[in-house]
C-alpha cells in the first residue's frame, strides 16, 4: 500500500498563499490590453476603495475587478473545484471568499460606483470579453454623461438637427420600498411615460434595468393598454409565434399607446394560432405571401393587394422576419441559392403598396450573401420609395438577450433617421444577462406538460450528461462523443454543457437534444426544457404557447423566434 501524501503544515500553507501574486497577475494585464484597445481610460492599484479594485476610473465612477477562478471560487468553472484534502477548511474559505467579494461589490456600488467582474476564464474568448467590456463601458457612458471610451467611429455622443441623439429613452430606478422597479421612458415632447413591476423573490439586488426585465419575463398575466390611448397600429408579415409583436406590444405600452395589430402573416398555421391567441390580430392570414403579395415592384396593385390593402388601412409600423433556412449555415444544400430568399422581396412590395411610416426587417447576418442580393435590392426599392434607410448585424446580448444571436436588421422610416448603431448605443447593457439571470428559478419546477418537461434521452446520453456534471467539464471528450464527432469534426459545442454565469449559445429548434448544440443544463443531467428555452428567446411566462401540441413543434416555433428585445428598442424609438 502506498504512503499517505504529507499534507502541509499551517505554516507551509501560509508561506505558500503568500506567494501567491495579488496585483499585476497575468489575466488582469491581458484585461487592462482590451481596455487600451477600446480606449478607456483608467488606472490601477485603487487600495483605497472596498474590495481594492484592479481597474478604476474615478471620474466616470466605474471600477472592474479581475477574479481568478480558483481563488475567488468561481462555481461551475473548470478552473475550480473544491481540493480533496482538507476539505472542511477549504470549504470554509471559499465561502469566507464569497461573502467578502459579495459585500465588497455591495459597497462600491453603495459609495456610487458601477462594478464589473471579469474572470479569468472569460479570458478564453477574448472576443467576447471584449464585447463584455465594450458593452460595460458604453453603459457607464450613458450613465454618467461622459465619455469612458472612444470606439472607432464613434462620433462624441452628438444630437443631429431630427432628435437622434444617444442619450437613453428609458430610466430605471427602484421604489423607496425595495419590492418594485420603474422605467421612464421620454417622448420627443419632453414628457415621460412610467411603468411600475413588482419584484418577485429571486431578485438579488442586480441593477434596476436587469430587475425590470426579470420581473417582465416571470410575469404571468400580461399587461393591459388603457381603451382612451391613441392606436399604433402594426403589421406582422412572417409573424411567425409572435416575437416581433411582442416587441412592439411592450414598446407601445411603454409610451402609453394601444397595440392594434391589423395583419398577421404566416404559412405556418400552429404558429398563426398561437399569434392570435396572444395578441387577438384584425386579420390573421395562413398561406404563402406571394398569394396576397403577388405583384412585381413598380406595377399597379393587384386584384388580391387592393382587397388587402381595403382589409389593412392605415399601417405605423410594418415588422417582418422572412424565412432565413435558405441563408442558413446549417443548411448544406441549398444555402445562399434557395427560392425562400426571394421572400424578403415580398415586404419592399408590401412598402410600396401600404407605405408605412416605420419599417422593421429582421434576418440572419447571412442573409446579405445569397445570390438573389435580395436584402440588397429591398433596400434599394425601400430607399427610392423615399425612406431613410439603415442596416447591419446586431448582436442581441448588447440589448439584454442573454444568449449568443446575431441578427441581420433593416430599419427604414418615413419621418425620422434612424441609426442602429445609435440605438444599440443608448439602450445597451451594463454587461451581457447570463443563463442563471433567466432560468435559475424554473430549474426545478414540476413537469406539466410538452412546455415544462424535458425531452427523453437515451441511456447513452443521459450518461454522457452525467459524466460532464460529475467531472466539472463543459465540452464532452472526444472518446465518448459518437463516431462521426470523434475526428476532424468541427462540432465542439455538440453535447455541450451550458454556463450558469455566461449567456446561452444561440436557441434554435434543436435546443431539446443535446446532439444538436450546447444544451445540456448547466446543473442537470438533460436539455433545455421549452420553458427554459422560451426564457432565453426573451418570452415571459404570460406568453401562451398551448395552442402547440407536439413538442417539436414547439420547439421549431421556439426556436425560429425572434427575442422581443429587438423590435422593442426598435419600435421605442419609431413611437417615442
Amino acid at each position: 500500500m502506498s504512503a499517505r501524501p504529507r499534507l502541509p503544515t499551517t505554516a507551509e500553507r501560509s508561506r505558500l498563499m503568500a506567494r501567491v501574486r495579488q496585483a499585476n497577475t497575468a489575466p488582469e494585464l491581458a484585461v487592462r490590453k482590451l481596455l487600451h484597445a477600446l480606449g478607456a481610460r483608467f488606472r490601477t492599484g485603487a487600495t483605497d476603495l472596498p474590495g481594492s479594485p484592479d481597474v478604476v476610473n474615478r471620474s466616470g465612477r466605474w471600477a472592474i475587478f479581475v477574479h481568478g477562478c480558483f481563488w475567488h471560487a468561481h462555481q461551475g468553472c473548470r478552473r475550480w473545484k473544491l481540493p480533496k484534502h482538507n476539505r472542511a477548511f477549504w470549504s470554509d474559505k471559499f465561502a469566507r471568499n464569497r461573502a467578502r467579494d459579495r459585500r465588497k461589490l455591495l459597497q462600491l456600488e453603495r459609495s456610487g460606483y458601477a462594478a464589473l467582474v471579469v474572470w479569468q476564464c472569460e479570458l478564453d474568448d477574448l472576443d467576447g470579453l471584449k464585447a463584455k467590456l465594450a458593452t460595460f463601458l458604453r453603459g457607464q457612458r450613458l450613465r454618467t454623461g461622459k465619455r469612458t471610451m472612444n470606439p472607432p467611429g464613434d462620433a462624441g455622443g452628438t444630437s443631429d438637427a431630427r432628435g437622434n441623439g444617444r442619450a437613453s429613452r428609458e430610466a430605471f430606478a427602484r421604489t423607496t420600498t425595495g419590492r418594485s422597479v420603474t422605467r421612464s421612458v421620454s417622448h420627443n415632447g419632453g414628457n415621460a411615460f412610467t411603468t411600475r413591476q413588482i419584484l418577485g423573490e429571486e431578485d438579488d439586488g442586480e441593477s434596476p434595468a436587469a430587475a425590470f426585465d426579470a420581473a417582465f419575463l416571470r410575469r404571468t398575466t400580461p399587461r393591459r393598454h388603457k381603451p382612451e390611448w391613441p392606436e399604433a397600429r402594426c403589421v406582422d408579415l412572417f409573424c411567425g409565434c409572435g416575437g416581433l409583436s411582442l416587441g412592439a406590444r411592450e414598446a407601445c405600452l411603454a409610451v402609453g399607446l394601444r397595440f392594434t395589430p391589423v395583419l398577421a402573416l404566416d404559412c405556418n398555421p400552429l404558429c398563426v394560432n398561437v399569434y392570435r391567441r396572444n395578441f387577438h390580430p384584425r386579420r390573421a392570414l395562413t398561406g404563402d405571401i406571394a398569394s396576397v403579395l403577388g405583384g412585381r415592384f413598380g406595377n399597379h396593385a393587384t386584384t388580391e393587394e387592393r382587397d388587402l390593402l381595403k382589409k389593412v388601412g392605415k399601417v405605423d409600423v410594418l415588422l417582418a422576419g422572412p424565412p432565413c433556412q435558405g441563408n442558413s449555415d446549417l443548411n448544406n444544400h441549398t444555402r445562399r441559392d434557395d427560392d425562400r430568399n426571394k421572400l424578403y422581396e415580398r415586404v419592399a412590395r408590401f412598402v410600396e403598396l401600404a407605405k408605412p411610416t416605420h419599417v422593421l426587417i429582421e434576418n440572419i447576418p447571412t442573409a446579405i450573401h445569397g445570390v438573389e442580393k435580395a436584402v440588397q435590392r429591398t433596400r434599394e426599392r425601400i430607399e427610392k420609395l423615399g425612406y431613410d434607410v439603415d442596416a447591419g448585424v446586431i448582436d442581441l446580448r448588447l440589448l439584454g438577450v442573454p444568449q449568443r444571436r446575431r441578427r441581420h436588421v433593416l430599419v427604414a422610416s418615413a419621418t425620422r433617421t434612424i441609426r442602429l448603431a445609435d440605438i444599440v448605443d443608448s439602450a445597451g447593457v451594463a454587461s451581457p444577462r447570463s443563463i442563471e439571470w433567466a432560468i435559475r428559478d424554473i430549474g426545478d419546477e414540476q413537469a406539466n406538460g410538452i412546455f415544462t418537461s424535458p425531452s427523453q434521452h437515451s441511456p447513452t446520453n443521459v450518461a454522457r450528461m452525467q459524466y460532464l456534471l460529475d467531472e466539472g467539464l463543459y465540452d464532452l471528450p472526444n472518446d465518448l462523443r459518437p463516431p462521426c464527432h470523434r475526428n476532424g469534426h468541427t462540432y465542439k459545442s455538440m453535447y455541450g454543457r451550458l454556463r450558469w454565469d455566461e449567456p446561452a449559445q444561440t436557441i434554435t429548434s434543436g435546443f431539446t437534444s443535446p446532439g444538436q448544440g450546447r444544451f445540456v443544463h448547466p446543473a442537470k443531467p438533460r436539455a433545455l426544457t421549452p420553458h427554459e428555452a422560451a426564457r432565453l428567446q426573451f418570452f415571459p411566462d404570460f406568453f401562451d404557447f398551448s395552442a402547440a401540441t407536439s413538442r417539436r413543434g414547439l420547439a421549431a416555433m421556439i426556436g425560429n423566434a425572434v427575442p422581443m428585445k429587438l423590435s422593442y428598442v426598435f419600435c421605442l424609438e419609431f413611437l417615442a
